[in-house]
């Protein structure tokens, strides 16, 4: 081994180092405390008992009211990211042909939201969709609506809250990958006589997989790491996992917390997973 060589070796690990140790201190370290924790039973003056234990991940998978928490999860999951997939790439589509300019501050008046905290946006929501709020007071004086209707503590008001909060990081995602799409391959699909609908599939769908699989990843994680709206929103029955882990918490069953915090984890891992191998980066193929 040449001593060029061995310097870049030792120059690739100098730049490797930092990264890697605050990766160990501030990530694997406080999971593998968070997983111990979790192989503990319960203790009323202590952090967690003595005893090694699973029975904190066996009342999880076997336990029906633990299941339902963990179904409806997925449930809002799944619904904030297919409400995010579709209105974010209508939105996207349109924003991508314009110019860099006009694009840009479209993008800047979307991403405004996002400089007010989501405490503030759910109390906006709280204010809009309440017995008293503007869109009951609105439907009201037009005729449409008799009495008000009753829209908080529901998952509608959950769902659709989310969406609008998570709904700019899809659009960013989905948009730079369209307007890096050259024109010349859809031209090409054109020539070939394919309608707008088989190049829209066969061209302009694959080569923006990469930006939809981003906005998906983002859109997913902070959907179930989302707490606020769901407390405020959705009121004391609406559960969800990430509710359900500050309630055990804060009722000093830390290692129920931390088992319940490993079940998300590993629902976030498999999710994520799916997303990309179902939009892994794909080849513009043409059919012979």
């Amino acid at each position: 081994m040449t001593k060029l060589v061995m310097t870049r070796r030792l120059a690739s690990f100098a730049l490797l180092a930092p990264p890697l140790f605050v990766s160990i201190i501030f990530f694997i370290v406080p999971l593998g405390l968070l997983f111990w924790v979790s192989i503990h039973g319960s203790s009323s003056s202590e952090l967690y008992s003595d005893q090694i234990t699973a029975e904190n991940y066996i009342a999880i998978i076997s336990d029906s009211f633990y299941l339902t928490i963990v179904q409806r999860t997925l449930g809002a999951g799944a619904t904030i990211l297919a409400l995010c997939l579709v209105f974010g790439y209508a939105t996207a589509y349109v924003l991508a042909p314009l110019s860099p300019r006009a694009r840009l501050w479209l993008l800047l008046l979307l991403s405004l939201p996002l400089l007010v905290s989501n405490v503030v946006r759910a109390y906006g929501w709280l204010t809009l969709l309440g017995r008293q709020g503007l869109v009951n007071v609105v439907l009201q004086k037009a005729g449409a609506i008799d009495a008000p209707l009753v829209m908080l503590n529901t998952f509608q008001a959950v769902a659709f809250a989310l969406m609008t909060i998570m709904l700019p990081y899809m659009v960013i995602s989905i948009c730079n990958a369209l307007a890096t799409i050259d024109s010349y391959y859809r031209e090409a699909a054109q020539s070939l006589r394919a309608n707008p609908f088989q190049t829209f599939v066969h061209v302009t769908w694959p080569l923006s997989s990469p930006g939809v699989a981003s906005g998906m990843l983002l859109v997913f994680l902070m959907s179930l790491s989302a707490y606020v709206a769901i407390v405020l929103l959705g009121g004391p029955r609406m559960k969800l996992l990430v509710s359900l882990i500050f309630d055990s918490a804060a009722t000093f069953r830390w290692p129920l917390a931390a088992a319940m915090s490993f079940v998300l984890l590993a629902i976030a891992l498999v999710v994520c997973a799916l997303i990309l191998m179902v939009l892994r980066p794909q080849r513009v193929q043409g059919r012979g």
